[in-house]
């Protein structure tokens, strides 16, 4: 392994299981010492957990009903072409979603997530969760179908930065350049961890048979496109990270995602201010995604858009630099038209509640938990698209984004978070009738061997 190639996996292993989903973070490990992820082992990982910040407190809340959110803001904005169809046929009751703690580990490849709640053994605990109801909110989210598109928006024509310096286990990159400042976090692989990961979905694909589709999905990170030139040690290949796993796949239908947001660089695809991929971004790899699977795929056009002003993610904690705060993201999101109803779970698929989709009210640090909520209950989701495709979507929180796109697309979605959920996953796939599974993450919790353990312990 080459000097820079063991640069970027240490550091990763340094940033592996740390960043929660949903916005919560946790403080980060400053350890770069280099680590052979040929030979990485579970026995390598070390968990420390930390409590949440503030982004748990806001899953106590609940959200309004869609529908009326909706049609209050459909007004405001296109009424000759959007009046009949702004309305999503969601029914809400909203269910409470509880956060978790994280971790840091000094392990293997990078992954953003975190240790404390990581499933590494088949014996590994977890969570039970509870849904309850408490009362609705007034929601706080500007819906209006005019919300500006971001590649068109202030945040149009989004240059490569030009310097960045380590701080603390992230990357910063042009801190004197006004809002031009972005956090990275790095990214590790290995041909060892490529193999171990496609092992486990093969197996997966040999469960269900040939009469159920399987695909892979990872998502980059953003140091994929954004890292300073001449800056080595921050990421290897994540291009070759994806394609790679073409060598090992059988009858698994691999998505190039980098492909995918490659001629879309200069748009706002990745958060400056926070570790995830943007809901635009999110789209473009959804439409690359239905594309491999059949099925139909609405433009952004048939969608209803959000912004919410003000959002300042996980680099602020990272790394302490106050700019971010100073200079934060923008969060723009889009709910689908077409009917569909949402049901939360506790992690054993049980006590379901009625709920939404979207979380209209979060802001702050917390506007990436809109979409879902939390990452710690099993979702369902039921649409009016009747073309009797079930997608079983197993995800980390970058793949919270892709479910709103999948709703025109699938008559039902069940969402799974590899590391919360309880169910027996060959029992579960033919209760909910399986035709299509998806594993739609953060390229890092492919490379990141105590996830396919995890998955594994579960099967």
């Amino acid at each position: 392994m080459n000097k820079t190639k063991s640069a970027a996996v240490s550091v990763a292993a340094a940033i592996a299981l740390l960043v929660s989903g949903c916005g919560s973070v946790s403080d980060s490990s400053d350890e770069k010492k280099a680590v052979d992820t040929s030979v990485v082992s579970e026995s390598s990982l070390s968990d420390s957990s930390s409590s949440a910040p503030d982004d748990s407190s806001s899953q106590a809340d609940s959200s309004t009903d869609d529908s009326s959110s909706q049609a209050d803001s459909s007004s405001q904005a296109d009424s000759s072409s959007q009046a009949d169809s702004s309305q999503a046929g969601e029914t809400t009751t909203t269910t409470s979603k509880s956060e978790t703690t994280t971790t840091t580990a000094s392990s293997q490849a990078t992954d953003p997530k975190p240790a404390a709640t990581e499933k590494t053994a088949a014996t590994t605990s977890k969570p039970v969760m509870k849904t309850t109801v408490p009362a609705a909110t007034t929601t706080t989210a500007a819906t209006n179908a005019n919300a500006p598109k971001p590649s068109s928006g202030s945040e149009n024509n989004v240059q490569r930065p030009t310097s960045g310096k380590w701080i603390g286990s992230v990357v910063v990159c042009d801190r004197d350049k006004g809002s031009r400042i972005r956090g990275l976090i790095s990214f590790g692989s290995s041909d060892y961890l490529a193999r171990n990961f496609c092992s486990m979905v093969n197996d997966v694909k040999k469960m269900v048979g040939s009469g159920v589709n399987v695909y892979t999905m990872g998502a980059p990170v953003s140091s994929a496109f954004y890292t300073p030139k001449g800056m080595s040690g921050v990421t290897t290949d994540q291009h070759k990270a994806i394609t790679d796993l073409n060598k090992y796949l059988v009858n698994v239908k691999n998505v190039d995602t980098y492909a995918a947001l490659a001629p879309h660089v200069n748009e706002y695809i990745y958060y400056r201010t926070d570790h995830h991929w943007t809901e635009l971004a999110a789209y473009y790899a959804a439409e690359a995604f239905a594309k491999t699977a059949g099925v139909p795929f609405k433009p952004l056009s048939q969608y209803k858009a959000g912004v919410k002003k003000g959002f300042t993610g996980s680099m602020l904690t990272y790394s302490g630099c106050n700019e971010f705060r100073l200079y934060p993201d923008t969060y723009y999101y889009w709910k689908p038209k077409n009917s569909y109803t949402t049901t939360y779970y506790n992690g054993y698929f049980q006590n379901g509640q009625r709920s939404s989709l979207f979380l209209d009210w979060a802001s702050g640090s917390g506007c990436y938990c809109t979409v879902l909520g939390s990452d710690m209950n099993l979702a369902e989701i039921k649409t009016d698209v009747h073309n009797g495709r079930t997608l079983v979507l197993i995800k980390d929180s970058y793949g919270n984004a892709l479910v709103p796109y999948f709703v025109g697309s699938f008559e039902k979605i069940y969402v799974l978070d590899m590391r919360y959920t309880n169910v027996r996953l060959r029992n579960f796939f033919k209760q909910v009738g399986a035709t299509d599974i998806l594993f739609g993450s953060s390229l890092s919790s492919f490379y990141t061997s105590s996830r396919v353990s995890g998955i594994r312990a579960i099967m």
